[in-house]
């Protein structure tokens, strides 16, 4: 009797190990921090990794180089930071991303070149945009200012090219222009070759009078398939950094030290001596000149629903933030 309660006994202890469940092993949220891979183009949107550019899982590429990375496979980035519209598009066709939140909230102004004789912009005078009549400045003037000057502007490729026509007041065949369509810090620079040159409008100001919302710019997307506390927890530090530094700008600076002279403006894609200067000051809304901010995408689903409309693009889904 004394064998079988025994044989009972180690019966029973064995079922009860046998349907203990299994432990699973905690995250590593460190370490997966330090294996995201991050891509941002070259421009604005670097200074808000102003503390990773030691991170050899960090890379600058051209805003050209961007479109091919969404779809690589297991060779895409974790963490892509690009133009909503660009980002949300690539979302549409199917890019495994999710969006996080938006970092830059505009650097555009309209200047004057000095060389329209009343100094109002009106029917008649030429404007100078980057990009096309589909690109985001082109999209961002019509809102504002409406059709009144379709038949006198001037397209050129991209914002240096813009800069170098305030710079010079004059337009690619040698034509005076009267204003320019420029973005910071390229606008900082032309002003100083140019004295007659002046800003005429804040983008960021017009626009929020017009549509009382936040202009929206760079976005953070991360990819579907990372940890969600790999997300929350990058998204966090992000923040925490970026706040830090619109506090203290001196952060800036010390982070893009790491490279100098050109080979600084290399790998940014801007001299940081001028951004830092130009980020010291403060636009018409108060903020920053630069538009570096942080703020988590799906609070403001409302301003990047009505932002995307005014580029032509539908409302967005809450499918593809990051909650």
């Amino acid at each position: 009797m004394k064998k079988l309660l025994s044989v009972l006994c180690l019966l029973l202890l064995l079922c009860s190990c046998g349907n203990k469940p299994v432990q699973e092993e905690e995250y590593d949220v460190e370490a997966g921090l330090a294996s995201m891979k991050i891509v941002t183009p070259k421009g604005a949107p670097v200074l808000a990794f102003y503390d990773q550019i030691e991170n050899e899982n960090y890379t600058r590429v051209t805003a050209d180089a961007i479109p091919a990375l969404w779809s690589t496979g297991e060779q895409s980035p974790d963490v892509i930071v690009v133009d909503i519209s660009s980002g949300l598009k690539a979302i549409e066709n199917n890019a495994p991303y999710l969006l996080g939140a938006v970092i830059t909230f505009g650097n555009f102004y309209l200047a004057a070149t000095g060389n329209d004789d009343n100094a109002v912009m009106d029917k008649g005078d030429s404007v100078v945009l980057f990009g096309n009549e589909n690109a985001l400045p082109g999209k961002i003037f019509h809102y504002i200012y409406g059709t009144d000057y379709d038949e006198e502007l001037i397209y050129v490729a991209d914002a240096q090219m813009a800069a170098a026509a305030l710079a010079s007041g004059k337009d690619l065949e040698g034509n005076e222009v009267d204003y320019v369509f420029v973005a910071e810090p390229a606008l900082t620079g032309a002003l100083k070759k140019n004295e007659k040159a002046s800003v005429y409008g804040d983008i960021q100001k017009e626009y929020k009078d017009l549509s009382g919302l936040d202009m929206i710019q760079a976005a953070v997307f991360i990819k579907g398939d990372v940890a969600k506390e790999c997300m929350y927890a990058f998204l966090e530090r992000l923040e925490s950094s970026i706040n830090a530094a619109i506090n203290d700008p001196s952060l800036i600076a010390q982070g893009l030290s790491v490279f100098e002279g050109d080979e600084a403006t290399a790998q940014y894609g801007f001299n940081p001596d001028l951004v830092v200067n130009v980020f010291n000051k403060k636009n018409a809304l108060g903020n920053n000149a630069m538009g570096l901010g942080y703020k988590k995408a799906i609070d403001i689903k409302k301003d990047i629903d009505a932002f995307v409309k005014v580029l032509g693009l539908t409302e967005t889904s809450e499918e593809i933030y990051i909650k």
